[in-house]
Parts: C-alpha cells; sequence; structure tokens
C-alpha cells in the first residue's frame, strides 16, 4: 500500500507546489488513447509511458507524440482543457534496416539514422534505402512494399578491416557491386610484400637447405619458386639463417616468384590468419572488375630514375622500379597499386595483369594482360590474394 500512494503524495505535491509558486502554471490530468494500443507516448519531448496512460499536463498546451512499431507516428498539440485524447495510429510497413558491417549511415526519403535501425514506410510503395560506409562508397536497395507487416533488409558496404593473426590489411567486397556469380569478396589491399613472402619462406625452409649446383647464395628453395638472376627484394641471411628483406625492402611488393610460387604462398597464408578463408590468386575477370574503381589513380611506372628501360623520361615518382604499399594512392574500394607497379599472377594460366613499372602508361589498367611463362619468375611480376566470402571472425556474413 505504502508504495502505491507514494507516487499519488508525490503527484499531488508536485501540483500544490506548482499551484502554489507558479501559479501561471495550472495543471489538469489528461488521459491518452491510442488505436491501436501500446503507443510509446511523449509529453513535451518527455517519453511518459504506454497508452493508454493518465498524466498531469499543463492546462495551457502540450504536445504530444505517439509511436508503435509498423505504424506511422502521429502528434498532436493539445492547447484547450480536454480530459481525453484519443490518437488513431496509421498502419504501415515496418522495415528492419541492417547492415554488414553494422554502423552504417542509413538515409531514406527524408530518413538520417545509423544501422541497425527500423523505418515505417506506405503500403504499396517503392522505397529506396541507401547505406553509407566507412569507405564512403555508398549501396542503394529499393524495395517494393507490397503488404503491411514486418521484413528485414539487409545490406553490404565495402569495408576494410586488418586480420590481427597475420597482421594483412583487407577490403571487403559484397555481392551486391560485383556480378552475382563473383562475390562477396575479401581482397589484399596491397601486392603481398617481401616481407609477407619472407615468413612463408622461412615457414616452409626453416633449415635454408642449400644446393651444390646451386647460384652462391640462394637455396633449394629460392632455385625452386625464384627463377630469376637478378637481385630480387629478399634473400637469406647466413649470420641470422633467415630468409629477410634486404634493408629498405620490406613494404615493397615481393617480385620474381613463379606462378606456382605465389599459388604455393596463397596455400600456406589460409592457414596463418583466422579469417576462415581460403585464399587464391584472382582470376582474370574478377582482377578487372576489382581493379575498375582505382583506374583514375596515378601510376609507378618507368621514368627518369630508371635506368634499364626508362619509358617516360618526363615523369618522375621518386621510385627507381617498384614502390611500397600504398605510395600510389587507394581505390574507393581500399585497394592499392591495381595498375602498375608490377604485374600481378591470376589464376589465369600465363596471365598477368594490370602492368608494373616496365610498362608503358597505356599498358597499367584494369584491361590489361601479358602472357608469360608460367615455371619462371619476372622482376615485374608479383601477386596479390583473394578469397571468395566474408571473414567469418570479423562480421558474419548477413
Amino acid at each position: 500500500m505504502r508504495k502505491v500512494l507514494l507516487p499519488i503524495l508525490l503527484i499531488v505535491l508536485s501540483i500544490f507546489i506548482a499551484e502554489k509558486f507558479f501559479p501561471q502554471i495550472r495543471m489538469k490530468q489528461l488521459t491518452v488513447v491510442t488505436i491501436p494500443g501500446g503507443a510509446t507516448v511523449s509529453i513535451n519531448g518527455i517519453p511518459a509511458g504506454v497508452s493508454p496512460l493518465r498524466q498531469f499536463v499543463p492546462q495551457d498546451g502540450v504536445f504530444i507524440v505517439a509511436e508503435k512499431d509498423g505504424f506511422f507516428a502521429v502528434d498532436s498539440l493539445v492547447e484547450a482543457p480536454i480530459d481525453t485524447l484519443f490518437l488513431q495510429l496509421r498502419e504501415g510497413c515496418l522495415i528492419v534496416v541492417r547492415t554488414n558491417p553494422p554502423g552504417c549511415q542509413i538515409l531514406s526519403h527524408g530518413y538520417a539514422g545509423m544501422s541497425p535501425c527500423s523505418l515505417v514506410v506506405e503500403t504499396g510503395s517503392t522505397v529506396e534505402i541507401t547505406a553509407l560506409g566507412e569507405m564512403g562508397i555508398s549501396v542503394t536497395r529499393v524495395v517494393n512494399v507490397l503488404t503491411p507487416g514486418a521484413r528485414i533488409v539487409e545490406i553490404a558496404v565495402p569495408y576494410q578491416f586488418t586480420d590481427q593473426s597475420s597482421g594483412s590489411e583487407f577490403s571487403v567486397i559484397p555481392r551486391d557491386l560485383l556480378p552475382f556469380a563473383m562475390g562477396p569478396l575479401t581482397v589484399g589491399r596491397y601486392e603481398v610484400t617481401a616481407l609477407q613472402f619472407a615468413d612463408f619462406m622461412n615457414a616452409v625452409d626453416p633449415e635454408l637447405l642449400t644446393d651444390s649446383h646451386s647460384v652462391k647464395g640462394r637455396t633449394c628453395l629460392m632455385d625452386s619458386i625464384l627463377k630469376c638472376n637478378w637481385k630480387g627484394p629478399l634473400s637469406f641471411n647466413m649470420d641470422t639463417t633467415a630468409y629477410a628483406p634486404f634493408e629498405g625492402m620490406a613494404d615493397f611488393p615481393m617480385v620474381g616468384m613463379t606462378r606456382r610460387g605465389s599459388e604455393w604462398y596463397c596455400e600456406w597464408f589460409s592457414r596463418q590468419g583466422s579469417t576462415g578463408l581460403e585464399f587464391r590468386l584472382p582470376d582474370r575477370d574478377e582482377w578487372e572488375i576489382l581493379a575498375v574503381p582505382g583506374s583514375d589513380l596515378a601510376v609507378n611506372l618507368s621514368d627518369i630514375n630508371e635506368t634499364i628501360l626508362t619509358r617516360h623520361p618526363e615523369l618522375d615518382d621518386g621510385w627507381e622500379e617498384t614502390a611500397p604499399s600504398g605510395a600510389m594512392g587507394r581505390s574507393s574500394w581500399g585497394l592499392c597499386e591495381m595498375q602498375g607497379n608490377v604485374w600481378e599472377w591470376t589464376s589465369s594460366q600465363r596471365i598477368a595483369v594490370g602492368g608494373s613499372w616496365l610498362s608503358m602508361l597505356e599498358d597499367c589498367r584494369a584491361g590489361s594482360i601479358i602472357e608469360l611463362d608460367d615455371n619462371l619468375g619476372y622482376p615485374f611480376v608479383g601477386f596479390r590474394v583473394v578469397a571468395t566470402g566474408y571473414p567469418i571472425d570479423i562480421i558474419p556474413s548477413p
């Protein structure tokens, strides 16, 4: 009984105080009834409870809003002193919007909010819902609302993440932006670097087995997958008995491996991270679609610094041969050096794509290909990794 009387006494006391010390503010009791019931009611912007409810309000005017999932919000400015206010809520279609990743800005016909969120729209209408991700890329879904009720709309946008197990950086491109049979794709933001490839070589060849028939300073592993006779970005150190990039080359793209050598790396790399994905070389069509958003970026190619074959002596990008990861900017999908820098091996036999530091500018584009011997390595060919699917440990698939 005491628990019941206390709130009543407080209300009576507040009315007494208001009338005694603030006579200009006179209160009266108002009952708010909504059809249907169970709507959340706010009075002058302050949540008051769920309808039907009874509340003391100022007699000289009050603004009331009622909201309920699946119905359009209704409001009323009550200026005349009345005892009961009836509010009719109009039924609509409730759309729950979820995004992958969560936290995207949602825009739709005057609505602006963050996902996950809910919208109420007219039945029988067509609604555009736009999700804007952290990379600045928007994805729009058109929803035809035929009947009342509730539905879930899921929108995936490109995003970036770093795999904490391997330290590698990726862009995730949702299937909505790719041909149906192709996506989603998780793509290495950079070409595989000399440091990453050294980790692979140390893992598969911890003993640094030398071959008496090989060139001095090389190992059996190097002879099997680095079939070239020029100085690459890494070697092995007899003092530390480990493979390592040459000084200053850790973030430069790894070059000189055969196509099988790059495939072997993908197989090994798939076991190192925590993404749950099987990494591989992209096929030619995948690579071209991934490269198109970066077509307007600057490219690293043969210029005034290069001494073997200076194709563009009027240019100076500051790099003698390859450029380090990210030096030429990133595309709207977060991918770097897709054109120029190094040709990249694909899963298509004998095919590398995209141009290199040794190419003419017209060869550094999304549609460029070069046919090479799969069993040789080249100082102008590297690769990047790609996998079909979402990283399961970061964000679940929608």
